[in-house]
């Protein structure tokens, strides 16, 4: 035991003597000396044969908001955001929409005297109706004939009018013909033709169908 401890004690003085003896800056050049020339030829392998990746592997996360997710038409409807609140129902309200469609229309079909029906026909079936003064000429249900107002609304199987009369109006489109005037002429339109959404039927193809009368 006591020749373990004299052991212990000498080398301490030992080493903290040849560390005294040492300038600091010499001391860590000869560390470093050491430590790299050991590990020298592993790094000379690696850099001449390994790939380095000077970027970072683990990119950034983009900062980009997701992209809000629409509601679906259930989702609107029973909020109510197709309601037409009883303050917002009057006729002349809309006056200024249906000639905004009037000029729609009239640069859309380029109406003249000289006009060609079959080049016509397949606009009127792709074009919006948003505006148009719609009159019900014949239906299955006597109770609509008649009835007549500017369009505010169209769904699949219906159009919705508000009538000089500051009425709201659901018309059904199948077994209804409906009739516009427009640049002196008056149109013709089939309601069951028009079972579509408007803007599926702006980009359908229409096939000729068979008119049913009324």
């Amino acid at each position: 035991m006591y020749l373990q401890k004299h052991f212990i004690l000498a080398s301490q003085n030992m080493f903290n003597t040849t560390w005294k003896n040492l300038d600091f800056r010499s001391a860590v050049k000869s560390f470093m000396g050491r430590v790299v020339q050991k590990n020298k030829e592993d790094l000379e392998r690696k850099l001449r044969y390994d790939p380095v990746t000077l970027d970072r592997l683990n990119k950034h996360k983009s900062n980009k908001k997701p992209k809000r997710k629409e509601m679906s038409l259930r989702e609107k409807k029973s909020r109510g955001i197709y309601k037409i609140s009883p303050k917002n129902q009057r006729y002349e309200m809309y006056l200024p929409l249906h000639d905004l469609w009037t000029g729609y229309m009239q640069e859309m079909l380029n109406l003249t005297s000289e006009s060609n029906l079959k080049v016509i026909y397949p606009k009127l079936l792709r074009a919006d109706y948003h505006g148009c003064i719609l009159k019900v000429s014949r239906s299955k249900c006597p109770s609509y004939v008649g009835t007549c107002g500017i369009l505010l609304q169209e769904t699949k199987n219906s159009f919705k009018i508000i009538t000089k009369q500051d009425k709201l109006k659901m018309i059904p489109k199948a077994n209804s013909v409906f009739t516009f005037e427009l640049g002196g002429f008056e149109f013709t339109i089939h309601g069951s033709h028009f079972c579509f959404r408007s803007s599926e039927r702006s980009a359908r193809r229409f096939k000729p169908k068979a008119t049913t009368d009324l």
